[in-house]
Formats: structure tokens, sequence, C-alpha cells
């Protein structure tokens, strides 16, 4: 089916079935309330009209601010998912189409969340949701959308800092996530976010964030037994130096489930490390254990499509743009001058991709 051929009706219900699907991984108990706030249209109408008398007498434009925000809000609980999508179903073109409606579904978000947990889980109340320059939600609000933890960090589980415990993502995102900032050295995403239930990905550049999906479940199928014996070698090679310490091969053998007896792991040490040098090489270890397993899972070949919702130069319209990916053998596609491959490349390493109408943006 075609994007384009999505009627009205479709468009609303995959809308409030993404919005119930937030606001239950945001609530700290399956019993917690789901909460709604809201601002109706006739009253954001009556408000506008309002501010734009207000505008009038004092020649200049007269914004909307939180005092007044707040007064015209409104809050619902509702015990459960069925409830609140009746609600969101019956009252949609009420609800929504306001100059309102985004940052009231963020106050739904919060809300839902708790307030005290949001800064609990990010860890610094002093830092604000939204980037007060740029406008964009920040990665703890990212995070809080797409997987209900609001921390600030991106990669796999919690991680130890000279005894301070950072705490990352928990669990596989249902939607994920890639950053330009890797690109940079800033920050390293996981596996729970680069590789997610299904093929979606919000895509985060220094200002801006935009979306990438596809239509090909294969680019989130199970990783091969290869690709998950590389996952947990590095999970024990902390130094991401290409070898563990051969004290550690029993603890890795029994993770991916081999066969572990004492005698065997003994032998298998023999072998691989014969020098004698105290450490186990990865590609050793997948030669030995893994020689005729798939590299990986991942197709040869996918079609992408991205999403900027900002519009571009005058007459311009936001569209959805294709790009046919491939993977090349042995060699990385050229990504200079090209932010947007950079991004794709942290996740998928040898990629080219040519795009309908010229390279989209991610600003």
């Amino acid at each position: 089916m075609s994007l384009n051929s999505l009627g009205k009706e479709t468009v609303t219900g995959l809308m409030v079935h993404a919005m119930v699907e937030v606001l239950g991984k945001c609530r700290s108990t399956d019993t917690a309330p789901l909460i709604l706030a809201r601002v109706t249209r006739d009253v954001a109408e009556a408000m506008a009209e309002q501010n734009d008398h207000q505008a009038k007498r004092a020649r200049q434009e007269v914004p909307a601010d939180v005092d007044t925000l707040h007064t015209i809000l409104t809050v619902e609980h509702h015990e459960d998912a069925a409830s609140l999508t009746t609600r969101l179903e019956e009252c949609w073109e009420e609800l929504f189409g306001t100059q309102y409606d985004v940052i009231a579904f963020l106050y739904s978000v919060v809300l839902t969340k708790g307030p005290h947990a949001v800064i609990a889980e990010r860890g610094d109340a002093d830092e604000s949701l939204i980037d007060p320059i740029h406008g964009h939600g920040s990665q703890s609000l990212i995070n809080l959308l797409l997987t209900g933890s609001a921390t600030q960090n991106v990669f796999d589980g919690t991680k130890d800092l000279c005894g301070l415990q950072l705490q990352g993502i928990e669990k596989k995102a249902s939607v994920g996530f890639l950053s330009y900032l890797e690109c940079l050295r800033y920050l390293e995403v996981g596996d729970h976010l680069k590789s997610p239930s299904w093929p979606i990905w919000v895509l985060g550049s220094e200002t801006h964030l935009t979306v990438l999906f596809s239509r090909q479940l294969s680019l989130v199928a199970p990783p091969s037994p290869r690709e998950a014996a590389v996952s947990a070698f590095t999970s024990l090679d902390t130094d991401k130096s290409g070898f563990i310490p051969s004290t550690s091969l029993a603890t890795l053998m029994q993770n991916l489930d081999l066969f572990a007896e004492e005698e065997y792991v003994e032998l298998m040490r023999a072998k691989m490390d014969s020098e004698g040098l105290g450490i186990i090489l990865i590609h050793q270890f997948l030669e030995e254990f893994y020689p005729d397993s798939a590299l990986t899972s991942c197709p040869d070949s996918f079609t992408l499509h991205h999403y900027n919702g900002l519009v571009r130069g005058e007459g311009a319209v936001v569209r959805f743009r294709k790009g046919e990916a491939v993977r090349l053998e042995g060699v990385s596609g050229s990504a200079e001058g090209n932010p947007l491959l950079q991004t794709l490349q942290t996740k998928w390493k040898n990629l080219a991709v040519d795009w309908d109408g010229g390279l989209p943006s991610i600003i």
C-alpha cells in the first residue's frame, strides 16, 4: 500500500495507537493511570482570538505563555489503554489540530510517568527536556518517548563509572534511535536502540530530529549465531581491544550456551592461546566455534524511507524520500560531507544509499 493512499481515518487510527503505546510505556505499573492533558479546540480558538486582539492593540505578536497554557489545560485519568483509545478516537477533531496539541501531549507523557520519576531517571533536575536554543527534545525526552525511561544515556544496560552507576537502555526498544553525534564520538548508541523491534529509527543530528523507516522486517531479524557471538564477546571486551582474558573463556561459552565442561574449556583455551599469552582473540574464537555461520542476518540490499518534518525552501512541501541501500563487500560507502550516510553507517558499516531526488537532510 502506498503511503499517499492512506485515508484520514487510517492515519488518525495509527496516531491514536502510537500515542497510547507511548503513554503505556511511561506508566510505572500496569495499573497506573494513563493521563491525557488536553486543550479543546474551542478554548484554543478563543485564546488565539484574544491574543490576536492583544497583538493588534500592541502592534506586535503576543505569544501564548506557560501561565496561560496552564489556565486552559485540563487533565483526564484513564485506567487502561482501551478507555484512552476510545476517548481519543471519539474526540480527535476536538482535541487536536491546535497550537497546543504537541505540548499538551508532552504534558501527558510527563504526568503519566510522574515528574519526580523523570527527574530521578535523568539524574539532573536542572536539565531541560526541551533544548532552549534549537527547540528539539533532549536525549532524556527522546528516550522517554521511545522506551519509557528518561535516562540521558543511550548505551545498553548499566555502566559503572568510578563507582557511579550510569543507567542506559535496559531492553530492546520498539522504535530505534541513531545519532550523528556518534560519528563525532560524543556518544555510542547501544544495540537496544540500534536494533529495535520494528525497522523504524529516529535520527538525531546536532539540531534536529528526523525519521528513517523501512518495510523490510528482515532488517530487525534476530542476529545470526555469529553476530550473537560477536556481541557476547564484545560485552566481555570492555576495552574494545579485540581480545578477552583467557580466564573469561568459560563465561563466554556459557553465555552462548556452548558446551562448557571444565576439561573441554581448558582444551579450547590451550588451542586458542597456544603461545600462553593469556588472551583469546575474537577472530580465533569465531573461527573455532562459528566457521560456517552467516556473518549477518541483514539483507545485502533494502529500501529505506526518510522523513524530515521541516519544509526547506520556498514552495517546498514535506514528503518522504525513498532510498535504495546496498551493503558493500569489505568497503564503506563514501560518507564525506554526508551526515545522513555517516549516521546510517553507525548501524550498517559498509552502506551506500541512492536517494530519489537527491540527498535528504537530517538538519
